[in-house]
Formats: C-alpha cells, structure tokens, sequence
C-alpha cells in the first residue's frame, strides 16, 4: 500500500475522530468537578486502554487493526463478530449525531425547518462522509485535519473569552477546593460511563495502519498525544462554559452558543461558531466511519462477511461497506422522519443500544491483549506495557472493568424513560443486531468453505 498518512495526518485523525464539540455542554453541566473527573478517569481508564491500543497497533502494525488482533488472537469468527460490532455502532452513531448537529443548526439558522428538512440534510452529510470514505486517502485525510483545527479554534476562542469574562464579571461558578471535588455517591458513579466513551477508540487508527508512514513507531506516540490534548481540551472548552453559564441552567444542545452570546453579544460570532462546529462534526463522523469501514472490508476480503463488504476502488477505498453504511444510515433517518411528531424517543431509545454495541468490540480486545502475549511472544512490541505481566494484567482487569461497567449503565432508563419499555427495546435491539450478525458471519464463512471446495 502507498503510505499516505504521516504522523501529522495520524494525530488529526484520532483527535478530531474522539475530542466531541458535541460533548461539551453536557460536560460542563455536571459542574466544575469535571476537572477531577477527566483527571481521574485519564490515570485510571485511558491510561489502560492507551496502553493497549498502543502495544497492539505497534506489535500488530497491519491494515484492520482491531479486526487483525482478535484474529490472531481467537481466529475467524470472533474476528468478523467484533468487526460487525464495530460497524453496526457506526451506523447508528452517525444518524444519531447528524439529527443532534442539524437540530442545533435549526435553531441557529432555520428556526422554521421542518422534521423532513432535518432528515434531508441529515441524509446529505451521510453520503458527505460516504463519499469521502470511497476517495483516495491521500486526499480525504483534509477532512479531519481541517475538522482538527476547527475544534481547537472553537476551544481557544472559548478561552479566551472566558478570560475576558472573568476580568469584567467574575466567575458565575465556584471553582474552590470543595467544588472541585465530586461526591462519592451514586450520581458520580453513574457519570463513569459518560467519561469513558468519551475518550474510548483510540484503536481507531490502526484500522489504516498499512497506509501509514512508520506505524510501529507512530501508532504508541499518536494515542498518547492525542489522549492527552483531547482530555486537555475537554477539561479546557467545558470549564470555559462553567465560567459563563451556571451549572444549573446549561443546555445540552445550545450551550456553547449561550456561552459565546455571554462572552462577546455578538450574534454574528455565534454563527460563525456554528459553521466552525459544523465543520468539525463532519470530521468527527468521518473518522469513526473510515474505521468501521476499513474494518469490515477485511472481513469482507477474508470471507468472514458479506461479499458486498469486500467492494474496493483503485485507491483501495471501502466502497461497499461505505456504501451499505450510508443505506443503513438513510433508513434509520427516515424512520426517525416517520415517528419524530408522534413518538420521538422511540428513535433515541433504539439506537441507545448502539452504546452499549460500541464497548463491546473493546471488552473482547482487553483479553485479545492478553491472549496474543501468551500465544505470539516471539512477535517484537517496540512498544509494550512496562512492569511485565502484573502490570500487563492489571491493565487488562481496570479497562475491562470500565468497559462493563459502561455497558451494563446504559442499560439504566433515563429519568422519565417508562423502564420495561426502555429496557425491553435496548434487549431486543441488541438480539435482533447480534443475531443478525452472527447470521451474515455463518453464511459468509458458510461460502467461503464452498468456495475452496469447488476450487
């Protein structure tokens, strides 16, 4: 493969595919303990699943990442079940974050747009981002490069203006010792998960590791820097929020924008702003889709998945996973037209169990870590987890205890969520997901074995 991504290129992708504009505002609304939170989460939580990432894409520096490991480590099947897993979170997640930017764009510019005219535009940066899956890398990897320093500016101009803020008008929060600290009590325990998926898939680079330059040497340092300034920014953007707006009265949605109202009046900043944002969203979901594509499409070479994920171009690029995400993606944004007016959480509530889908691949790559030092000791790790094997154990034990942890939590209805119903369809979601894959991997394999017999 041509090496098109230098270590440059790595960093903006795995930035820009984690740190969330989205996100902030729901951080902030937890109040100035985020500080300890993201602190205590980056030494506990991140440290390990850094570690990890970070021995097996340099140990492993071959293109798939994640889909290589569990191979090498537990063979066909579990490889192509963690890759559908992948993929399928990817499907939801993108028309989820789609209906969230473009409703906070309505609001900004098109008070008036209708369910439809969010489903449409949702349905047009879908195949946006499918497009930039199916053309040359070389010239896709702009996408989050620009998405990268559109999330920063976005972060400095919040800082900034917090500083402004604070000399004219004083902090709205308390930022003392106390108020720094969490309550240990179950509402601190309930956040975990939050926190975790929001610096979770730092494994996504090495999905493209055969395209990069030096991926041995570049993958460890790329998800170490990248952690750091995504933690960095997070703790930096949500208490620029803090400063302005308090706790109490953040919105989820719009709180950024509130925050740039207060910082400078300007309304014509807030649109700015927003297009910025916009701009880094794109870059967000690209990333995650570019991953869950090149995945698949390994699978889909190996036999392990549908043919239809093993459609390439001549620049390589998966095009028929791409082109399947973008049907799934549109399918699931028609539906979300069809029951907006009449019962809009049905929406949120089935794709909710693409949260809990989205850990599983990495509870199954905290063992493969393991498994393949046991079986593959004789593969040289430029990088590994100093303090040898109790360390290398007890990574594995805290990322898969924070792992499970997550799953089970978003299991829990949100408060005013009818509980069975809530439950119900995240069980009967994750069946129907699950059993369908484990269908299309035993057709798949199924055909491959004919397929050798006849030749």
């Amino acid at each position: 493969m041509k090496k098109k991504l230098r270590f440059f290129d790595i960093l903006a992708l795995a930035f820009s595919s984690v740190f969330s504009l989205e996100l902030i505002s729901s951080q902030a609304k937890l109040g100035p303990s985020l500080i300890f939170n993201f602190v205590f989460i980056g030494l506990t939580y991140f440290l390990c699943h850094g570690l990890i990432c970070a021995e097996l894409g340099a140990a492993y520096p071959d293109q798939g990442g994640i889909y290589v490991w569990v191979k090498k480590a537990y063979g066909d099947r579990w490889a192509a079940r963690t890759t559908w897993w992948y993929w399928l979170n990817v499907a939801g997640f993108i028309p989820a974050t789609a209906v969230v930017m473009v409703s906070i764009l309505k609001e900004m510019f098109l008070p008036d747009l209708s369910v439809w005219g969010i489903v449409i535009i949702c349905i047009l940066c879908v195949w946006f981002i499918v497009l930039f899956n199916c053309i040359d890398l070389q010239k896709a990897k702009w996408l989050p490069i620009i998405s990268s320093i559109s999330k920063i500016t976005v972060t400095l101009v919040l800082f900034i203006g917090s500083l402004y803020f604070i000399f004219k008008n004083g902090a709205v929060n308390n930022f003392s010792g106390r108020d720094l600290i969490p309550e240990l009590n179950m509402s601190f325990v309930v956040l975990i998960p939050v926190y975790v998926y929001s610096v979770t898939g730092f494994d996504l680079i090495s999905c493209s590791a055969g395209e990069m330059e030096n991926p041995s040497k570049n993958v460890p340092k790329t998800v170490f820097l990248s952690g750091f300034f995504t933690i960095f920014f997070y703790i930096l953007s949500a208490t620029a929020i803090l400063i302005v707006l308090p706790a109490g009265s953040i919105s989820e949605t719009s709180g950024l924008f509130d925050t740039i109202v207060a910082m400078f009046g300007s309304k014509f900043l807030v649109n700015l702003i927003g297009m910025v944002t916009f701009v880094g969203f794109l870059g967000y979901v690209f990333g995650w889709a570019l991953g869950g594509n090149k995945v698949a499409l390994e699978a889909g070479e190996s036999g392990e998945l549908p043919k239809i994920f093993a459609k390439t171009n001549q620049v390589y690029a998966p095009v028929g996973s791409a082109v399947l995400l973008g049907i799934v993606s549109t399918g699931l944004l028609i539906f979300y037209g069809i029951t907006a007016s009449t019962s809009e959480n049905l929406f949120w509530t089935l794709l909710a169990f693409t949260s809990i889908i989205f850990f599983l691949p990495y509870l199954v790559m905290s063992f493969t870590f393991l498994k393949l030092r046991k079986i593959d000791p004789e593969t040289e790790r430029p990088f590994k987890v100093p303090f040898g094997k109790p360390a290398a154990y007890l990574v594995t034990i805290v990322h898969f205890a924070f792992l499970l942890f997550g799953s089970i939590s978003f299991l829990l209805p949100p408060e005013g969520e009818n509980p069975t119903l809530y439950v119900g369809s995240l069980v009967i979601g994750l069946l129907l997901s699950i059993g369908c894959g484990e269908v299309l991997i035993h057709q798949a394999i199924k055909q491959q074995k004919v397929s050798a017999i006849d030749a």
